[in-house]
């Protein structure tokens, strides 16, 4: 599939223009550069509507090669509308490129890190240093399962059973918090819709959906700045508590490390709904606009 696959069938925005050449006017001026380099002289041999009706077969025959001012115009501006449509299918498959990355890291760095805690021992890295060290990089490319206090002495690594055991918020948990992010960002984005969109005329509407589709694909400051963004500061135990999934531990129970983990895991999900959801309304907006021309 092209990236111009999906617009063959629709509606090509405009139609050709009229032909409004005078083309008496340029058979007038033929005949008097004939008259001046030919003949010498001024008088006209023939009428203007001659020499009109031959430029006329010559000049909008398709072997010519020539075109009007006013198709040369309307080509220019159909690839302008068909550049941005490539742009936006291309910025589109783009941020789906994107999370599916983000997906798939995510599970490659928790299997890495747990591959790395499960073979971390006294026997295969002597050093406790050392141990320390690859534990330390398991935390960082999987934080969401920590390994410390690092289980370098046995009575560290009952210390750290027992912690796990106290606030276990794994994947599955980050993932339905995530997901719960992901639900209150699409009711931002209709929230958004309602003060950016509607109640506008056509074209203040194209212009906006124009300027933020714009922004968030070259993640403009200001434009992102403008956008619904997530609560932090207003995340309590409460909140915790409608988007935990069952059997997920208390706020309370939780650890800060776990709940910068959790709130992060949220705020992720909304970013990126809203993001992904004003995105596809602004294109929306631009295609029916397109589609009625």
């Amino acid at each position: 599939m092209t990236d111009t696959d999906h617009i063959s069938s629709r509606k090509q925005p405009g139609t050709r223009p009229e032909d409004h050449t005078d083309w008496v006017a340029l058979g007038r001026r033929l005949q008097n550069i004939q008259n001046t380099l030919v003949h010498h002289e001024k008088t006209r041999r023939y009428g203007d509507d001659y020499y009109a009706e031959a430029l006329r077969r010559l000049l909008t025959d398709a072997r010519c090669g020539f075109i009007s001012t006013a198709e040369h115009q309307w080509l220019l501006d159909l690839h302008t509308r068909v550049d941005l449509r490539n742009a936006q299918e291309a910025n589109r498959r783009a941020r789906e490129a994107r999370a599916r990355y983000a997906t798939a890291s995510r599970r490659i760095r928790a299997e890495l890190a747990g591959w790395l805690r499960r073979v971390t021992n006294e026997q295969a890295v002597p050093s406790r240093y050392r141990r320390e060290g690859v534990l330390l990089a398991a935390d960082w490319l999987d934080p969401a399962t920590s390994a410390a206090p690092y289980a370098s002495s046995p009575a560290s690594a009952a210390s750290s059973t027992q912690q796990a055991a106290v606030s276990p918020v794994g994947s599955e948990v980050l993932l339905a918090l995530r997901n719960a992010g992901e639900r209150e960002g699409q009711l931002a984005v209709g929230w958004w819709q309602q003060h950016a969109l509607e109640g506008r005329t056509a074209s203040e509407q194209e212009q906006t959906a124009q300027t933020v589709l714009e922004g968030i694909d070259s993640s403009d400051d200001a434009v992102v700045a403008a956008l619904p963004r997530f609560d932090v500061a207003g995340y309590d135990a409460d909140r915790y508590q409608s988007h935990a999934p069952a059997g997920a531990p208390g706020w309370p129970e939780l650890p800060d490390h776990d709940q910068a983990l959790v709130i992060d895991a949220v705020r992720d999900g909304f970013t990126d709904a809203v993001r992904d959801g004003v995105a596809a309304r602004c294109h929306a907006v631009l295609t029916a606009r397109e589609a009625s021309r």
